[in-house]
C-alpha cells in the first residue's frame, strides 16, 4: 500500500513539474504565433457600427483614416456566389426588407437602412452618408491592403468558406486576415480549406482553455489559433445595470474575476496568441480591459478609442462632428 502512495506522489510530482515548466515556456513543443499577425490594438466591429451604418464602405473608410489596426467584418454569400460584408443572412434587420442574402442576387441586394441600433450600446446610429451598398469582400480587399480583417464565416458553408479564402490568397492577404467561426465543426472547417490563415478561437475552444487553465492543464493544450476574442463581462454591467437583477450582476461580476485573468493571458502571450475583448464602447471600459493587459478592443465607436488612446479627455467630440454616430 506504501508502494501504490509513493508511485502516485511520484507522478503528482511530476506533473506538476511538467505542468509549470509547460505554462512558463509552452514553446518547448508548442508553436509561437508572435508573428502570425500585427498589432490588433484598435479593432472596429462592423467597421465601426456606431460613426457609420455598420459593414458600409464609408464605416470602414472612415476607421481606416482614424488609424484602426483591424477591421471586425462577418460575411455572407449571395444566390450569385458574391461574397459580401454583412452580421446577417435575413435581410429584414439592416434593410428593413424581407428576404435572405442567399436567396438573392448581388445586383438585386437592397440598401442598408439610415439608421440601425447598436447591439452592444442600446443606441441607434443615424447616418447622412451617401453609400449605403452592401460591400464586396473583394472590393474591401482591394481597398484597404495593408489593414489586418478579422472575418467571422457565420453561416460557414463550405462553398463559402473556400470563396473566402480564395480571395485571401488571390489578395495576398494571408499576413493581414484573420477568420475563422463561432462553432468549431465551422471553424475546422476553415481550418481544412487553408490552414496558412490565421484563426481566431471558436466559443468551444474558448471555453476549453479556461477549464484547462483552472485545472492547470492548459500548457498541454495545443493552440492552432492566433486569436483569443472574448466579452469582458463587466461591460454588461455599465451597459445594461437598469435592467438586470442583483443576482444576475453578481454573476457578471464572477464571470469578470474569472475570464480576465492577467495570469492566462500572459500564458497566451507567451505562445504569441493575441487577446481582444468585444465590444466596447465608452472610456470606462476602454480602461477596464487596459487593467488586464489585452492586446485589442473591438469598438463601435473607433474615434472615440482612438481619442481615449491619445488620452483626449473628450471622447465624444468625433461623433458630435460627423453628426454621424449614435447618441
Amino acid at each position: 500500500m506504501e508502494l501504490i502512495w509513493l508511485i502516485i506522489l511520484a507522478i503528482l510530482i511530476v506533473y506538476l513539474i511538467v505542468s509549470s515548466v509547460l505554462f512558463l515556456f509552452p514553446s518547448v513543443i508548442h508553436y509561437n504565433h508572435a508573428s502570425a499577425v500585427a498589432s490588433l490594438k484598435i479593432s472596429a466591429h462592423r467597421g465601426g457600427a456606431g460613426e457609420f451604418i455598420e459593414n458600409t464602405m464609408p464605416a470602414m473608410d472612415h476607421a481606416v483614416e482614424l488609424g484602426v489596426n483591424m477591421l471586425e467584418i462577418d460575411v455572407q454569400e449571395t444566390k450569385d456566389s458574391v461574397i459580401v460584408v454583412s452580421h446577417d443572412n435575413d435581410l429584414s434587420r439592416a434593410t428593413r426588407r424581407e428576404g435572405l442574402i442567399s436567396d438573392t442576387l448581388h445586383a438585386d441586394l437592397p440598401p442598408y437602412s439610415n439608421n440601425l441600433f447598436l447591439q452592444f450600446d442600446r443606441v441607434m446610429c443615424n447616418s447622412t452618408q451617401t453609400d449605403f451598398s452592401f460591400v464586396k469582400l473583394d472590393d474591401l480587399f482591394h481597398r484597404h491592403r495593408d489593414v489586418v480583417i478579422h472575418i467571422d464565416t457565420k453561416d460557414g458553408k463550405s462553398s463559402l468558406i473556400n470563396n473566402v479564402s480564395e480571395l485571401i490568397v488571390k489578395h495576398d492577404r494571408l499576413h493581414n486576415t484573420v477568420w475563422g467561426n463561432m462553432s468549431q465543426e465551422k471553424s475546422d472547417l476553415c481550418y481544412s480549406v487553408n490552414p496558412d490563415i490565421t484563426m481566431f478561437m471558436s466559443i468551444r475552444k474558448v471555453i476549453f482553455v479556461y477549464i484547462t487553465f483552472y485545472l492547470g492543464l492548459i500548457g498541454f493544450l495545443p493552440m492552432r489559433e492566433a486569436v483569443f476574442d472574448i466579452p469582458m463581462p463587466s461591460a454588461i454591467l455599465s451597459q445594461f445595470s437598469d435592467v438586470l437583477s442583483g443576482w444576475q450582476k453578481v454573476l457578471v461580476r464572477i464571470a469578470h474575476f474569472l475570464m480576465m485573468n492577467r495570469l492566462l493571458f500572459w500564458h497566451l502571450h507567451r505562445r504569441g496568441i493575441k487577446v481582444v475583448v468585444f465590444v466596447l464602447n465608452q472610456p470606462q471600459q476602454f480602461a477596464e480591459a487596459e487593467k488586464s493587459n489585452v492586446d485589442g478592443i473591438m469598438t463601435d465607436f473607433p474615434g472615440r478609442l482612438v481619442r481615449y488612446n491619445q488620452g483626449d479627455e473628450n471622447t465624444d467630440e468625433g461623433s458630435q462632428i460627423l453628426g454621424k454616430g449614435g447618441k
